[in-house]
């Protein structure tokens, strides 16, 4: 009698343990997960040319001699007069920034004693001018010279931000109607239907700057010459792409 009762409950024990076990792989779920999306992904280009509206010019007075003190305050007196020109002729107060200032030891190498000469102090002081009146851009040039600069580093003639944003909002319609065409056309070829765009990136942003100079002659030959009294702004190209995925429904 006790043999079958031990029995029995040995039976017990396993069946319960053969049913937990089934439970337990009852209870678990099954997932699958794909990240799959069906869609079609276009571009969509715009370009334009436009006239830059604005001018920025980089100007310097550089003077040489014996001793610091007197190479900074005549360095002062012309470029104060250079201002002061400047703001005669229509430039404001707040078109001209102060852009560079570097005093430093004037040396040169003399061939005869093969070696380097101290020749006292150089100062090279940079004004910025940014304006709007791109037409008058030869003229401030002939101004700026005519009164104390000696060094013209630059002429760069761009878009105000105010244009840019103007620009660029035309580009991105222009572009993503150029986008929706193309995907369009595409579908039908396809038999296939587009939906909403699902994802859209800019690419490809191109503005550039048309650069007059650096001059390589002085500038005061450069003022005595016609390419700087009659310096005037080109059109550019500026482009933009923008891509785009439309989903196929």
């Amino acid at each position: 009698m006790e043999h079958k009762i031990i029995h029995w409950f040995a039976f017990g024990a396993i069946l319960l343990l053969l049913l937990g076990i089934f439970y337990s792989m009852g209870a678990k779920d099954i997932t699958v997960t794909t990240n799959v999306v069906n869609k079609i992904s276009v571009s969509g280009d715009a370009e334009t040319e436009v006239m830059p509206d604005e001018v920025v010019i980089r100007l310097s007075v550089v003077t040489e001699g014996k001793e610091a003190e007197s190479v900074q305050n005549e360095n002062a007196n012309k470029m104060n007069a250079v201002m002061e020109a400047l703001k005669k002729v229509g430039i404001k107060e707040d078109e001209i920034e102060t852009t560079g200032y570097n005093l430093y030891p004037w040396k040169e190498y003399d061939y005869n004693l093969r070696k380097q000469i101290d020749k006292g102090y150089r100062l090279s002081q940079t004004i910025t001018l940014t304006t709007s009146d791109v037409d008058k851009t030869g003229e401030y040039l002939s101004v700026a010279v005519k009164n104390g600069i000696n060094q013209v580093d630059n002429v760069n003639f761009q878009l105000s931000d105010e244009l840019e944003n103007q620009v660029k909002d035309a580009l991105v319609a222009e572009a993503t109607t150029n986008a929706k065409e193309k995907a369009k056309t595409l579908a039908e070829n396809l038999e296939i239907k587009v939906g909403k765009a699902i994802s859209v990136s800019e690419t490809n942003y191109n503005v550039p700057r048309y650069y007059a100079g650096g001059f390589d002659e002085t500038a005061e030959m450069a003022v005595m010459s016609d390419s700087v009294s009659k310096l005037n702004a080109e059109n550019v190209e500026v482009t933009l792409r923008i891509n785009v995925d439309f989903a196929i429904v």
